[in-house]
């Protein structure tokens, strides 16, 4: 429709803040936190359901009865609000540290969500990651994920459990796997829409979503036509993905060859280089600091990262333009110094000691 789903939105972003304003009781009997009694697999999930072990034994690969019973679902994956299923009991800040205590709940919940991920057609390759791939019957999975939309809402339910359990990185992964199989595969054409209004912000470390937001962005088609995130910032989002190539000591970049007449974005390397953070240009050139790069460099500086490398933005290039110039006179300055006192070594001793200083002040300003 070309249009952001703003409901969705409204409730995702209560569900990042802890729901603002929810007030739940205080529940001091264990007996009565009924999502933990379910996981300790003391209670059976209602209505007509059976205890969570029998549940993960015996629906493991029975796909069908997982499609179509729609009870269970809020008992495995339990959120701080009301499902379709009002015999569920909503999740207490309280029964949360409950599980999060319990090593036997948590090993419970990891299954539980393997089971889901299998009836989706998704295997989790790291547990301590969250790393997921394509199962081996996935195009059968997906068939089914495209024809029957309510698996979107469980999906959504699985992501917003996962980040109240503490599996925030577990969000990202899932999500991605999503955003890659709808935009770039585009394997699941009906899960597209679900994808980009709800699962994306289900994640509540922001740097990760905004590092998401770009990867739909970069992907989408028509780009143009994107309305989950600003255009202007989105263009100048630069990903982490580089971050490591950004701290190459200067003793390095000198031994690669490079050319001071060379134009910005030339060659790859430069890129990184003149996109520092003014604490790593800090550090590699201590002395001949200026403040006014610095601070064009910071701004240049994104916030984020991503497993995919966004191309260089011209806009961006002609940014730093002017800092990659100025390394390439004072490189130049440099050459022409240690020149000209080799041939003074050649010719003789300097004449005075007014000759060094002056020298040594051209040294000074000219290091890197």
């Amino acid at each position: 429709s070309g249009r952001r789903n703003w409901t969705a939105a409204k409730d995702l972003q209560r569900y990042r803040h802890n729901y603002p304003g929810l007030i739940e009781s205080e529940n001091e009997e264990e007996e009565e936190m009924w999502n933990l009694s379910f996981y300790k697999n003391e209670i059976s999930f209602k209505p007509q359901g059976l205890p969570i072990e029998n549940l993960l034994i015996t629906w493991w690969g029975n796909y069908e009865i997982l499609e179509e019973n729609h009870s269970y679902i809020q008992w495995l994956f339990p959120l701080r609000e009301h499902g379709m299923n009002w015999h569920a009991k909503p999740l207490t800040y309280q029964e949360i540290q409950a599980f999060k205590n319990s090593q036997e709940v948590m090993e419970r919940f990891i299954r539980a969500y393997k089971l889901m991920l299998g009836f989706y057609g998704i295997t989790l390759v790291n547990e301590e990651t969250g790393e997921l791939k394509r199962a081996q019957n996935w195009i059968e999975r997906f068939e089914n994920l495209n024809r029957f939309s309510h698996n979107n809402l469980r999906i959504t339910r699985i992501l917003k459990c996962l980040g109240e359990m503490g599996y925030e990185h577990y969000q990202v992964h899932l999500v991605k796997f999503f955003l890659t199989e709808t935009l770039v595969e585009e394997t699941l054409p009906s899960v597209k829409r679900s994808a980009l209004d709800y699962f994306l912000f289900t994640v509540r470390n922001k740097q990760k979503r905004r590092e998401l937001v770009h990867y739909a962005w970069q992907h989408f088609k028509p780009c143009g036509s994107f309305v989950w995130g600003p255009h202007d910032k989105l263009l100048k989002y630069r990903p982490r993905s580089a971050k490591p190539q950004l701290h190459q000591k200067a003793t390095d970049r000198q031994e690669t060859g490079k050319k001071c007449d060379d134009p910005v974005g030339k060659d790859q390397d430069q890129s990184p280089e003149v996109e520092q953070k003014a604490g790593d240009a800090a550090n590699s050139q201590p002395e001949a600091s200026d403040e006014d790069v610095k601070e064009k460099i910071s701004k240049c500086v994104l916030k984020g990262g991503d497993d995919e490398e966004e191309k260089d933005l011209s806009s961006e290039a002609e940014e730093v333009q002017g800092t990659a110039e100025s390394d390439c006179t004072k490189e130049s300055k440099k050459r022409k110094l240690d020149a000209n006192v080799a041939d003074a070594k050649k010719g003789g001793a300097l004449k005075s000691s007014a000759d060094i200083e002056h020298i040594s002040h051209n040294l000074g300003e000219c290091a890197i």
